[in-house]
């Protein structure tokens, strides 16, 4: 008979400011939100787990005591949790494998909200390991969903010795922020990988930390806005992709700012009527859109 351990909690992420330079050394500004993934942890015989999202179960594995897959329903993502489990028994010898994991999401996993770093920091908070390590050794990356898995806020995260500050956005700016499903979920990897072969120099960092510097100390959106403009100006000399807003919505009164890896996930959409700004974008066929108050934690 089994009997329930542990269970732990950890949320999704989105980043702001710093997509791709974060890399380079430069910061970032990122939201932890209300959705997130909870993991429950159950005494077994072996090794076996089940992920759920909204939509049902969308994967199950078992695998014997040395970490041989007996059975999944995807091989490659079993492949992937055999590795993260071999890593964290590298880690943590004296932890006990023989466990029913229950991996349940409160969001849809296309939307690209982090199903891989809140599993990092699931795994990292039941065994007892740094989440980092486990990140370098799996996904890899800058860090800053990891940092953003078990913040209360708004925080400026550095990959430079994973500096993490909590900051706070004033609310006459961030009650004029619409975060949009573009629909087109990015690999975050590939989309590493491809910027890796541009050349950013330390000027362009320091004009990056000058943006968010500026955007932190806006008191009105207007101001914020003119940041969000300047990065995506900046980005796109690197990206070689157009701005979305002249891609795709040109005629649109207000700012918009990809985030994340560029051209897929979510987008935000600045507004002056909340109504307005709804209609815009389901007019396009675009109906998933949350505030800030409905997303950000």
């Amino acid at each position: 008979m089994t009997t329930a351990v542990h269970t732990y909690r950890a949320s999704c992420k989105l980043m702001l400011f710093g997509e791709y330079f974060v890399l380079r050394g430069s910061k970032s500004l990122a939201f932890p939100l209300k959705f997130g993934q909870a993991l429950e942890v159950l005494e077994s015989t072996s090794l076996s787990w089940t992920g759920i999202s909204p939509q049902g179960v969308w994967f199950e594995a078992k695998f014997d005591d040395k970490l041989n897959i007996i059975d999944a329903s995807n091989t490659e993502t079993a492949e992937i949790l055999k590795g993260i489990f071999l890593k964290i028994k590298e880690l943590n010898p004296r932890v006990n494998l023989n466990q029913k994991f229950t991996a349940t999401a409160d969001f849809m996993l296309e939307w690209g909200l982090g199903s891989s770093s809140t599993l990092l920091s699931l795994l990292s908070q039941w065994a007892g390991v740094n989440p980092y390590d486990l990140l370098e050794s799996s996904f890899g990356g800058s860090g800053y969903d990891i940092a953003c898995a078990t913040a209360e806020g708004p925080i400026l995260y550095e990959i430079k010795e994973r500096n993490t500050e909590n900051v706070e956005l004033d609310e006459s700016i961030t009650n004029n922020f619409l975060f949009v499903y573009l629909g087109k979920k990015q690999s975050s990897r590939q989309e590493i990988a491809r910027f890796e072969k541009n050349e950013i120099g330390d000027s362009d960092v320091i004009l990056l930390n000058e943006i968010i510097s500026k955007a932190l100390e806006s008191k009105t959106i207007e101001e914020f806005e003119s940041c969000l403009n300047s990065s995506e100006d900046l980005l796109t000399q690197f990206i070689g992709k157009a701005k979305l807003k002249e891609a795709i919505f040109a005629d649109y009164k207000y700012s918009i700012k990809s985030l994340g890896a560029w051209g897929g996930d979510f987008f935000l959409a600045t507004y002056r009527d909340i109504e307005e700004a709804k209609s815009y974008f389901s007019n396009k066929g675009y109906d998933t859109m949350f505030t800030y108050k409905e997303l950000i934690k």
